[in-house]
């Protein structure tokens, strides 16, 4: 893959981290720490569970030992899990359950990691992460209190930046 594209992930991944630790704050906040935990991991485990249904009809079958290499088991799965995640975010709005999506990182890492190497794929992603979080801050996003992009803020997000650079060139 070609490097831009592989920072582009793994910032993009940065920020697909920040939503998801915001969503677990936001769940906390409404339903407490121990049921916000599971609401995600249900909401990851939906994710995964498609992905290898998605990995197995497309190569035939996982590396899993039988009978977790058919799509079958974890295409009974993903319904399943949905519906349990369902009942578990009840009366939350739905996009909740959207922060299982960090678990993406998961399947493309060791391909990002490879492209980039640990560095670069850690400082990129972490890029992402302070950039995101910046915003989230300044506009309060999902029920966070608000803290204001100030210019020590903003300096401090292009020092990251700036290490990303001097990563990337070194």
């Amino acid at each position: 893959m070609d490097v831009g594209i592989s920072l582009a992930l793994a910032f993009l991944f940065g920020i697909i981290q920040t939503f998801g630790s915001a969503g677990l704050a936001a769940v906390t906040r409404r339903r407490g720490g121990r049921e916000a935990s599971l609401t995600m991991q249900m909401a990851t485990a939906v994710v995964l569970a498609g992905l290898l249904v998605w990995i197995a009809v497309n190569e035939g079958r996982t590396q899993f030992v039988a009978p977790l290499d058919s799509a079958l088991v974890f295409a009974a799965a993903v319904p399943l899990i949905a519906a349990y995640l369902g009942m578990a975010i009840r009366g939350l709005p739905v996009w909740y359950a959207a922060a299982g999506l960090s678990s993406l990182q998961l399947v493309l890492a060791p391909r990002l990691v490879g492209d980039l190497g640990l560095a670069l794929f850690f400082s990129a992603g972490t890029l992402g992460s302070c950039s995101s979080a910046l915003v989230f801050d300044h506009i309060g996003a999902l029920g966070a209190a608000k803290r204001a992009a100030t210019l020590p803020r903003i300096g401090g997000l292009a020092l990251v930046g700036f290490g990303v650079v001097l990563v990337r060139a070194s």
